[in-house]
């Protein structure tokens, strides 16, 4: 019977070792894979790291730091912009001052190296990594506009949230026309008076709720909608 026994159990002993080459194969392949998009989404975040530098860069040279703020969120890269004279009173329209400071980001944004991965040498692998996983960068500008909680009194808009929703519109417009970035990749929304990030009770409180909110995001996302 033992003669008999021992091919069966030598198959068995082949098969079971099979059987754990395949499981370290596959183990070994998805920490390949997640350490190729670890790397994707650090090169992503030094990327958006670098067009902060640059617009912060440009807000100190001229000393705009009382109107203009940037910061790292979780939305990506957030401009706000504050203070009574980027637009008219209970109007949309902007400014010359808010058009010179539109123009320079406008310009930052345009030439990003988040919108030139193709063709940029330094970014040769990266952008080929994205490829080769049928993935590609994804990049919103978005604006969000905000006003103070007093009530409008005349003019075109009849409530704060039409208002602050005319006002992203209309740089959103000035933005993709002077960059000459795609409209699809800018979107505008409007909150009115009702994220404040100050007080209304005091005239200065309400000088920084009367804002715009500029944000640069970016993130990887599958091509032709593939999962």
């Amino acid at each position: 019977m033992s003669d008999h026994r021992t091919p069966r159990s030598t198959w068995i002993v082949t098969y079971g070792d099979m059987v754990t080459l395949l499981l370290t194969f596959f183990i070994l392949m998805i920490v390949i894979l997640n350490e190729a998009e670890n790397n994707i989404y650090r090169m992503l975040n030094i990327l958006l790291s670098e067009t902060e530098q640059n617009l912060g860069k440009y807000v100190k040279d001229r000393h705009l730091d009382r109107n203009l703020t940037i910061q790292r969120t979780t939305k990506g890269v957030q401009l706000t912009i504050s203070g009574e004279y980027f637009f008219n009173i209970n109007s949309a329209d902007i400014t010359p001052a808010m058009r010179t400071l539109l123009d320079h980001i406008g310009s930052t944004i345009k030439q990003s190296k988040l919108l030139s991965i193709a063709n940029d040498p330094e970014l040769k692998a990266f952008h080929d990594a994205l490829q080769k996983s049928n993935h590609q960068l994804n990049v919103e500008i978005r604006v969000e506009g905000h006003t103070d909680n007093w009530p409008i009194r005349g003019g075109r808009y009849f409530s704060n949230w039409e208002l602050s929703s005319a006002r992203a519109l209309e740089v959103v417009k000035y933005l993709s026309q002077v960059s000459g970035i795609d409209e699809g990749k800018f979107s505008a929304l409007g909150y009115g008076e009702f994220r404040p990030i100050a007080s209304n009770e005091t005239p200065e409180g309400r000088s920084k709720n009367r804002r715009v909110e500029i944000f640069i995001d970016a993130d990887i996302t599958p091509i032709n909608g593939n999962q």
